[in-house]
């Protein structure tokens, strides 16, 4: 793989509350998806491996391919990454862990098809992939207390206040997070953005269904490969923060 250059971001990370409240209010009705919403997106310009193919579009993949979808996911352990980027990470995961099934979205379709091709060239078979928006479709494709473990890691912090609504740490997709996670499932999240690392935590650990930050839950993802804005990180000596958050059991 091509080494990925990143932009580290303006220092400055903001919460203008007010406007935020607003764009919530109108959450449900896709405010703040980015061009993930499949009732929105024009996807026929950007083919995805052809089914049977493990890759999928909620709205767009025949329905016979959304049951085979459905019945992956119920028949093992689960674990879903929301921006994979490259899928460094998941794939390496899938690989290690092939006793357990893996989910992974990203909403730039290069990058999916790009990591379905990788995925089949290595014989992985226990990841499915989508460039949908993870907001849309989770809550329509699984059924609570269903997934293990969520990984949602570096995800773009939307630095400007008008993009608040595209964070992915807000109180609306956190509820969704809980209702999906088995009790005692984890939530498994990081970034090397100071100020989004502090609402991270303050989301998350008030909602009543998380218990707070648990470092000693690390070892158990001792063996995770680096996400490739990990790796960036650790090459400029960037620092940056994980956080574990289990669901009350």
């Amino acid at each position: 793989m091509t080494e990925k250059i990143y932009k580290v971001g303006p220092d400055e990370f903001t919460v203008d509350e007010a406007r935020l409240q607003q764009a919530l209010a109108r959450y449900h009705e896709g405010k703040g998806l980015i061009g993930g919403d499949p009732r929105k997106r024009p996807r026929w310009l950007h083919p995805l491996p052809p089914e049977p193919a493990p890759a999928f579009r909620l709205l767009q993949s025949s329905p016979e391919h959304i049951e085979r979808l459905k019945e992956f996911l119920a028949a093992a352990p689960l674990e879903i990454e929301i921006g994979s980027g490259p899928g460094d990470f998941i794939l390496d995961r899938a690989q290690k862990y092939r006793e357990r099934h893996f989910l992974a979205f990203e909403v730039k379709w290069k990058l999916v098809r790009e990591l379905t091709l990788r995925a089949q060239k290595a014989g992985v078979e226990n990841l499915w992939v989508s460039d949908d928006d993870a907001r849309f479709d989770l809550p329509r494709l699984l059924s609570p207390n269903s997934v293990d473990v969520f990984h949602i890691l570096f995800p773009d912090p939307w630095w400007k206040p008008k993009h608040q609504p595209r964070r992915l740490f807000v109180p609306p997709f956190v509820d969704v997070l809980a209702l999906l996670l088995k009790p005692g499932g984890v939530l498994r999240a990081a970034t090397d953005v100071p100020g989004y690392a502090d609402l991270i935590r303050e989301v998350v650990e008030a909602h009543p269904d998380f218990l707070p930050h648990n470092p000693k839950l690390a070892p158990f993802f001792a063996d995770a490969h680096p996400t490739s804005r990990q790796a960036f990180c650790d090459k400029i000596g960037r620092p940056y923060q994980f956080f574990y958050f289990r669901k009350i059991t």
